[in-house]
C-alpha cells in the first residue's frame, strides 16, 4: 500500500495525494485506508517514512560497504543520482520540499528531518575525506555539500521538469569534477 502511495505522492505531491485517490487507484475501500491512516496528515507521514525506508535500502545500504572518506561519499552520491529515478516523479523528498517549504505541519517536519539527515551524511563524509587528505586541506565541507546537493536538485529537476535524459549523467559528471581528490606528489 506504501509503495503505490510513495509512487502516487511523488507525481501529485504530498497534499494532492488523497485517501479517496488512493483507494481508487489501490482498490483499497477508502474506509479499509481510514481506519489504517486516520487522516491525511497520518498518511503522508506513512509516505515520507516509507520513502525515508527506501532511501536507506537504495542509497546507504549499498555505500555502507566503501570505505569511509571520499570512497563513501562517491558511492553515496552514485547511489543517490540512481535513486531519483526510483519514483515515478523523481525525488518525493525534492517534490515535497517545494510543495511544503511555506507551509508548517508534520509533513513538512519529517521532511527537513529527512533533507538534513541527508546533509548530515554528505557532510561526515566530506569531513572524513579532509581529515584523511583525499580532499584539499582548504576544502570548505559546507560547500561541497552545498553543491553536492545542489547537483542532485538539478539532476531531479531536469529529468523530471524538462525531460531531459542526459540529466543523471551530467549529475555523474559534476559530482566528479566536485570531489576532485588531492594530488599526491
Amino acid at each position: 500500500m506504501l509503495r503505490t502511495a510513495v509512487q502516487l505522492a511523488s507525481v501529485e505531491g504530498l497534499e494532492g495525494l488523497t485517501l479517496g485517490r488512493l483507494a481508487t487507484v489501490s482498490g483499497v475501500p477508502k474506509s479499509a485506508l481510514q481506519a489504517l491512516f486516520g487522516t491525511k496528515e497520518r498518511l503522508q507521514l506513512a509516505i515520507v517514512a516509507h520513502a525515508v525506508d527506501v532511501f536507506q535500502r537504495e542509497v546507504l545500504a549499498p555505500s555502507e560497504d566503501s570505505s569511509g572518506g571520499l570512497a563513501r561519499l562517491r558511492a553515496v552520491m552514485a547511489a543517490w543520482i540512481d535513486y531519483l529515478v526510483t519514483f515515478d516523479g523523481g525525488c518525493l523528498f525534492v517534490a515535497s520540499a517545494s510543495e511544503l517549504d511555506g507551509r508548517p505541519g508534520q509533513a513538512r517536519e519529517a521532511i527537513v528531518e529527512a533533507v538534513v539527515a541527508g546533509e548530515k551524511l554528505l557532510l561526515r563524509q566530506a569531513d572524513l575525506a579532509v581529515r584523511l587528505g583525499e580532499l584539499w586541506d582548504s576544502a570548505d565541507v559546507e560547500q561541497v555539500v552545498f553543491e553536492l546537493h545542489a547537483v542532485l536538485l538539478k539532476a531531479n529537476h531536469d529529468r523530471q521538469l524538462l525531460g531531459r535524459d542526459d540529466a543523471l549523467n551530467r549529475a555523474r559528471a559534476a559530482v566528479d569534477r566536485i570531489l576532485l581528490p588531492t594530488p599526491h606528489e
